[in-house]
């Protein structure tokens, strides 16, 4: 059975949900409709001016706002993320409180602000955006790397508390993918 979900998307959610992109969940394929879902949350992101998920307080009147305004949130996709090639000894604190705190601590937020409408719905899925080097190293990305290592911990951990309401939260963990951002 296949039926809409209101998505609230970070980022690259919004070009697969534009797509047409197909979600599996344990009750069966949920359909994402790039017509429907797309552009009520550009507008929506727009309408608040867009946002950053290292300020508390925006976090939170974007969740309620999406919440108002599409009735309901049904999946989160955390995507938010920041990266940057330095070797560890030359990295600055601000360097690695900034990955830190967009990549692990926007992701927690997000999740932490979305997570009581799902659990009072009692349905709800939050896919978080990990990577392979949260398991793998590689050399000059020590904070991303312990960023998407702290999104594979914060996943599994909220899971559990999340599985009693209904709610799943899983985490996807891509190799790199070329886009126009990192061409530059």
């Amino acid at each position: 059975t296949n039926v809409s979900a209101v998505v609230l998307p970070l980022v690259a959610a919004l070009g697969l949900a534009s797509c047409g992109a197909r979600l599996g969940s344990g009750s069966g394929p949920i359909e994402v409709s790039g017509s429907s879902t797309v552009a009520p949350i550009t507008t929506l992101v727009a309408r608040e001016g867009g946002f950053d998920v290292t300020v508390e307080a925006e976090v939170q009147a974007l969740v309620a706002a999406a919440e108002d305004a599409l009735g309901g949130v049904d999946v989160l996709i955390n995507n938010a993320g920041l990266g940057g090639q330095v070797r560890l000894t030359d990295m600055t604190d601000q360097q690695w409180s900034s990955v830190l705190d967009i990549t692990l601590t926007g992701t927690m937020r997000m999740t932490r602000a979305m997570l009581p409408y799902m659990e009072k719905r009692g349905a709800g899925a939050i896919v978080n955006n990990a990577s392979v080097l949260g398991w793998r190293a590689q050399k000059e990305q020590a904070h991303y790397a312990a960023a998407k290592a702290g999104v594979m911990a914060l996943t599994r951990c909220s899971a559990l508390e999340a599985a009693e309401s209904g709610v799943r939260i899983n985490a996807v963990a891509p190799s790199i993918a070329l886009h126009d951002f990192l061409k530059k």
